[in-house]
């Protein structure tokens, strides 16, 4: 995306409630600050090992704001610069040797490391690391509020500074956060967009925050770990482990990595014993055969890591030797560190581990918990229960993906309503499509009865239709549209649902996050959380809603008739037998006969009737509107027949009896 200039209004907040990823600051006079990934402790370690510029790097810190502004600048002052005369570097720019690689481009695109912009979950921009103002611009003509998230580059070290916008600017709540510790891979080297880095891509689908404590050639050891007794006030809710190569290349013997690994893993779980924490055994890289120090093949390394993680009760180990492709193509370097689109096989490597230990819900539980605390009915700038929920079910297998379709349809419902367009649909209102939204609900209903599919998904396609038609009127006067419908319908859902989605669908009753063990125990919960839906609000008139009050009056008589009896019943007003109820049957029906036939009061006392046989229907486990239904078919049906067998214009009623009985005896 273009940069361009930018009519910026200067924050006057201080910038360190914008950073995340950081666990300290260093403000220098001129009003820049320096993020830093590690505790002094740490650093003063990372330094004895000749790895402090790479620990300094500012890889996982992102300015994360929500904006209703369309432009965003930022002051930036590189501290430390990458190396052109690494080897890594210099293989990234010489391009692939691998044929059918993917092209990294060059340095100046910010394909070895960039700062990235992201809005709304979306990478818009990614721009090389310089000296003076970073300038972005995005979308935003509604002026919505939107998060963005401004990526610090994940191999040089950056001082920033002077956060500005065009719009109004406010830090995001804090979500609790993903502690991620590794090499080089887990701190995104040469990966070249940070964003795309598999720590930022697990800690955004699992709605945290992420502190990347990884340093490219470390070599694992317990020292590392100085420091973080700091972190016992606000532990972290998720710990990665990527457990590179650099041990199985440069140490000489097996029982040394071991050894090394064991008190490395154990020191962690010892900090942190009740934080789930993956570890993820190395990757494949393309020499593994080459000879090494150790003299061990590299997937030993997962074994040997599976023997430590089963020591600790919150340790899971991850296998990422098979859990990726053995192609060199995947690889920024053709060896060892993933490009972009690897990153995101390592991310989803992770992430289905996750959802394999049932961590979703124990994860998502816990940052919407916080973020609604702190954010309360603010839903600006962090993730939604359904977002979170949303991301979780994509990493099922066979999730259903995007539908280009239907935002297809949604443009041409809108073209046919603008001022050029069907002079038929530009006229319509709610009230006047009315009778087209039951008919086609009928229609459809009526292809469900034929088991023919082809009509059904025709006739579904007509009632969604209306559904677009109505949704489009609605916004054309600006009272709601289409995604405001799915969102309502998504949020009902989950709350709805406490069965399946826990915590997150906000269920007030003790057991109600319980799993449903049959069908009519999960309508008992819609039914309960819907009762305390209807007792929370009133109605509009503003008195407390009624118990039939949402009943639609709309309803076929027959239909509304059983959802009455149902509620009522439920509510104690019920007979004792199946029996009471045919007694009422036959008082009804004494009570029309004393009636004039034709009156008003007949047509009262019939319905009456009516009424009292939907409760037995109930009362036997019969849904009244679907016998009554079926009848009509058999009726149809026979009559069909007797039609087939002869001319039946006037014919007699003895005829009409005995063709009748012939059909029925066929049947």
């Amino acid at each position: 995306m273009p940069i361009v200039n930018v009519v910026a209004v200067r924050t006057t907040h201080p910038l360190a409630p914008y950073v995340r990823g950081a666990v300290r600051l260093e403000e220098l006079s001129d009003g820049f600050v320096i993020p830093y990934r590690f505790f002094p402790e740490q650093m003063g370690h990372f330094s004895g090992i000749g790895r402090q510029d790479r620990a300094a790097a500012t890889s996982g810190v992102v300015l994360d704001f929500v904006t209703n502004g369309t432009e965003i600048s930022l002051d930036c002052r590189i501290v430390r610069p990458l190396n052109p005369k690494h080897r890594l570097y210099r293989a990234v720019m010489a391009g692939s040797t691998n044929e059918g690689a993917i092209p990294f481009g060059t340095a100046e695109e910010g394909n070895v490391d960039g700062i990235d912009l992201v809005v709304d979950g979306r990478l818009v921009a990614t721009v090389a690391p310089a000296n003076g103002e970073l300038r972005f611009a995005f979308q935003n003509d509604a002026r919505e509020e939107l998060e963005v998230r401004i990526y610090l580059p994940s191999i040089m070290q950056v001082a920033i500074g002077n956060l500005r916008a065009n719009g109004s600017l406010k830090p995001v709540p804090s979500r609790g956060y993903l502690l991620a510790l590794g090499d080089s891979i887990t701190q995104g080297f040469i990966c070249g967009k940070p964003s795309h880095a598999y720590p930022a891509q697990v800690a955004n689908t699992m709605g945290l925050d992420l502190v990347n404590q990884a340093v490219a050639g470390h070599v694992f050891d317990e020292d590392a770990l100085g420091g973080f007794s700091l972190w016992r006030g606000e532990q972290p809710e998720l710990i990665v482990v990527a457990y590179g190569t650099n041990d199985w290349s440069h140490k000489r013997s097996s029982g040394e990595i071991e050894g090394a690994a064991s008190a490395y893993l154990d020191r962690l779980s010892w900090y942190f014993p009740k934080v789930p924490i993956y570890v993820l055994s190395p990757l494949w890289r393309a020499d593994e055969h080459d000879a090494k120090p150790c003299g061990r093949p590299l997937t030993w390394m997962h074994q040997m890591i599976g023997r430590i993680c089963s020591r600790h009760h919150n340790m899971h180990v991850v296998d990422g030797y098979h859990g990726i492709p053995k192609d060199p193509t995947l690889f920024a370097d053709d060896v060892l560190h993933p490009g972009p689109a690897c990153m995101g096989l390592v991310a989803d490597l992770l992430l289905e581990a996750m959802c394999a230990d049932s961590m979703d819900l124990l994860i998502a539980k816990r940052v919407a918990k916080r973020t609604q605390s702190e954010a309360g009915n603010n839903t600006s700038g962090f993730i939604s229960p359904e977002e979170q929920i949303d991301r979780l079910i994509s990493l099922r297998d066979h999730s259903p993906e995007g539908h280009p379709e239907f935002d297809r349809l949604v443009r041409i419902i809108w073209r046919l309503r603008q001022p050029d367009g069907c002079p038929w649909d530009k006229e319509q209102t709610h009230e006047s499509i009315t009778k087209n939204m039951v008919e086609e609900a009928y229609e459809a209903v009526d292809a469900i009865a034929q088991h023919d599919d082809a009509h059904l998904c025709e006739e579904l396609g007509d009632v969604l239709e209306q559904v677009l038609l109505h949704a489009q009127i609605a916004d054309d006067r600006d009272a709601f549209d289409i995604d405001d419908i799915c969102r309502g319908l998504s949020q009902k859902l989950v709350r709805r649902h406490p069965h399946v989605f826990g915590d997150l669908a906000g269920a007030g009753a003790d057991n109600a996050t319980a799993p449903a063990q049959s069908a009519e125990e999960a309508l008992d919960r819609w039914d309960e959380v819907k009762r305390a839906e209807r007792e929370g609000h009133g109605s509009k008139g503003g008195d407390k809603q009624g118990l039939l009050d949402s009943v639609p009056r709309s309803l076929p008589a027959l239909m509304q008739a059983q959802k009455i009896s149902n509620r009522a019943a439920k509510a104690g007003f019920e007979w004792d037998t199946v029996d009471d109820v045919w007694d009422q049957v036959a008082e009804e029906r004494a009570e029309f006969e004393r009636e004039e036939p034709g009156t008003a009061r007949a047509v009262e006392e019939f319905g009456d009737i009516l009424f009292a046989l939907v409760n037995v229907a109930r009362r036997c486990g019969i849904d009244a509107e679907e016998a009554l239904a079926a009848s009509n078919a058999k009726f149809r049906r026979r009559w069909k027949a007797m039609e087939q067998m002869q001319d039946l214009e006037g014919a007699s009623t003895e005829e009409l009896n005995r063709l009748w009985c012939e059909v029925k005896s066929h049947e």
